[in-house]
C-alpha cells in the first residue's frame, strides 16, 4: 500500500525575535539579542513551501499560535492592564516576555510524533503532540498545537494529548523520530531517540528521554519488533546537537548520520535495525555514515547538512528524491563535496539549496520547519483544502505578511502595546485565510 509523505509547515509569526532561549542551542545562544527580521522569516518559510509544492510533494499549512501569550503572563502572577503587564514582565523578567512572545512553534518538527496507519496494529493512524516540558517558552505551544492538530486532522488521525511533563517524560517530538520504510512508502519501522541515561552530556540537558520514546510507541500500539531506541552520543549534544535531525536525517530507504550522532551502546540497535528492515521489505536498508575526517561534528551542526528536507514524487511514472539544504551547506566547502557526492552516486536525484536565513540564526533548518506525515491516499483526500498550499493561497499570505509585519524587531520592542495588539491581530487574520479558527489571547 503506497503511503505519501505530506508536509506540514507552520508560518513564522510576527514576534519572531531572537531571544536566545534554546539552551544546547549553538546559533540560539549565538544570535540572542540581535535585531530579527519577523518579515523576511515568513517569507523565507512560504519560499520553502512553494519550493516543496513545486516537486509535486504535498504541502499544508499552519498559522503562527498567538503571541503574546498573555495568559501564560497572567499563571506567572503578572497583573494590570495588558500594556502595564508588559512594562512589568520587560522590567522585572525580560526573559519572561521572551518566552511569551516566542514564535518557536515555528519548528514544526517539534509539534508532534505521528505514525502511519500501516504501522500500527489496529491500522489506526496516530499523532502524540510534544508536550516540549524542558524549555519553558516551548511548553506553552503543546496546548494550542492539540487545538490545531484535532483541527487539520479531523477524522483522518487520532491526534493525542501530550505525555504527562516532568524530567522523566521530556517529549520533543518528530525531530527525534525517523521512519523507514520501502520505496511505496508501506509498512515502515519507527526508529526513536533518546538523550538520557549513562552517559550523561555534561553541558546540556538531553531534551528527549527513552522512557518518553517508550510511551508514545505503547501508546501508538507499535509492534515491538518494529520500534528501535538509539541513544543520542552525549559529546553531540554538548557540542549543539540538541535533537537528533541535526545530526541524522532519513527517508523511505534511506539512513543518513553523522558518525557521532549515536552512542556506541546503540550499535547492537542499528544492527537489528538493519537486518529487520531487510526482512519487512527484502530490501537493504541504506546507510551513509559521514565520518568526522569529511566534515567535524561542529561544522555539521553549524551548516544543518542534517538537517536538509528529503521529499520525493513521481514524475512521467518514475521516483524523483530531492534533498533541500540550508544555503549554508553550499557555502561549505566540505558540506557541499558531500551533498555532490550523493548526488553523483544517485542517492539523490536533485538538490536545492534554501535562504532560511533567519530561521537559521534562531536554530533551525529546513527539517526543523516541517512535520513529516505520512498518509495514505484516501487519508490524504480527507484533509482540510482550505490549509493546502496554492498559489492563490500563497499569494494571499505574502500580501499579508508584506503588509502587516515588520522588518526589524528587539526584545524592546515586545512591550509596546500597539505592536503586540496588532501581531494577535495578524496572527487572527493569517489563521481566518487557512480555516483555522481565530484565537486571540
Amino acid at each position: 500500500m503506497t503511503v505519501i509523505e505530506a508536509q506540514i509547515d507552520r508560518i513564522v509569526g510576527p514576534t519572531h525575535h531572537f531571544g536566545g532561549l534554546g539552551v544546547g542551542n549553538v546559533a540560539s545562544q549565538l544570535h540572542a539579542g540581535q535585531p530579527s527580521n519577523p518579515r523576511a522569516a515568513a517569507i523565507q518559510g512560504l519560499d520553502k513551501m512553494r519550493q516543496v509544492a513545486s516537486l509535486g510533494v504535498p504541502q499544508w499549512i499552519l498559522p503562527p499560535q498567538p503571541r503574546p501569550d498573555f495568559g501564560f503572563l497572567r499563571s506567572l502572577g503578572f497583573s494590570g492592564s495588558r500594556s502595564d503587564l508588559l512594562q512589568f514582565v520587560m522590567h522585572d523578567s525580560p526573559l519572561l516576555l521572551s518566552a511569551a512572545t516566542s514564535c518557536s512553534a515555528m519548528w514544526t518538527a517539534n509539534a508532534a510524533t505521528v505514525t502511519a496507519s500501516t504501522d500500527t496494529e489496529g491500522n489506526l493512524p496516530v499523532m502524540t503532540v510534544a508536550n516540549l516540558s524542558a524549555s519553558l517558552h516551548r511548553s506553552i505551544e503543546s496546548s494550542q498545537t492539540l487545538l490545531e492538530l484535532r483541527s487539520l486532522f479531523r477524522g483522518v488521525f487520532d491526534v493525542r494529548a501530550a505525555l504527562p511533563g516532568g524530567a522523566l517524560m521530556r517529549d520533543e517530538g518528530a525531530a527525534n523520530h525517523m521512519r523507514l520504510s520501502g520505496l511505496d512508502g508501506g509498512s515502515g519501522l519507527n526508529v526513536f531517540v533518546y538523550g538520557d541515561g549513562s552517559p550523561e552530556p555534561q553541558c546540556y540537558w538531553p531534551r528527549q528521554t527513552l522512557a518518553a520514546c517508550q510511551a508514545i510507541a505503547r501508546g501508538h500500539v507499535l509492534e515491538a519488533q518494529n520500534a528501535f531506541y538509539l541513544k543520542q552520543h552525549p559529546d553531540a549534544i554538548d557540542k549543539g546537537a540538541f535533537h537528533n535531525d541535526v545530526v541524522a536525517m532519513s527517508h523511505q530507504n534511506l539512513l543518513i548520520h553523522h558518525e557521532w550522532a549515536f552512542a556506541p551502546e546503540s550499535d547492537g540497535e542499528i544492527l537489528r535495525l538493519q537486518q529487520r528492515f531487510k526482512n519487512v521489505t527484502g530490501s537493504p536498508l541504506q546507510t551513509l555514515c559521514v565520518k568526522s575526517h569529511e566534515l567535524t561534528l561542529e561544522d555539521a551542526i553549524t551548516t544543518y547538512l542534517f538537517n536538509s528536507q528529503i521529499v520525493s514524487c513521481f514524475v512521467s511514472g518514475q521516483p524523483v528524491r530531492t534533498v533541500l539544504c540550508p544555503i549554508q551547506v553550499q557555502q561549505h566547502q566540505e558540506a557541499n563535496a558531500i551533498v555532490e557526492r550523493w548526488c553523483d552516486q544517485g542517492v539523490f536525484d536533485a538538490v536545492h539549496f534554501v535562504d532560511l536565513g533567519q530561521s537559521m540564526d534562531g536554530g533551525g533548518g529546513p527539517a526543523c520547519l516541517r512535520l513529516r506525515v505520512p498518509c495514505r491516499e484516501d487519508e490524504l483526500g480527507r484533509l482540510p483544502v482550505s490549509a493546502a498550499w496554492t498559489e492563490s493561497l500563497d499569494a494571499d499570505l505574502r500580501d499579508i505578511i508584506s503588509e502587516r509585519y515588520c522588518c526589524k524587531l528587539t526584545l524592546m520592542d515586545l512591550a509596546d502595546i500597539e505592536f503586540c495588539e496588532q501581531a494577535l491581530e495578524t496572527q487572527a487574520i493569517l489563521a481566518k485565510r487557512l480555516g483555522q479558527q481565530a484565537v486571540l489571547k
